[in-house]
């Protein structure tokens, strides 16, 4: 993982942290290549609105929602 992706890592990581509807639930972030990848078990309510958050971050182009409902 370069330097870009650590950062946006760390970015798209906070964001979520911070909302405080998806702070209930883990999601774990992962960058490859500027492209998110977002897994975790989540609300189905949930998962459109963590993909949402994702996106909205700086320099974020793709998410893939790899993320499940419980």
């Amino acid at each position: 993982m370069g330097f870009r992706d650590m950062d946006l890592n760390d970015d798209v990581r906070a964001s979520l942290r911070k909302d405080l509807t998806l702070s209930a639930f883990r999601i774990d972030v992962e960058v490859r290549n500027g492209i998110v990848y977002l897994k975790g078990r989540v609300s189905a309510s949930v998962k459109e609105h963590a993909v949402a958050v994702a996106k909205a971050v700086n320099s974020v182009a793709v998410v893939i929602d790899q993320m499940t409902t419980q």
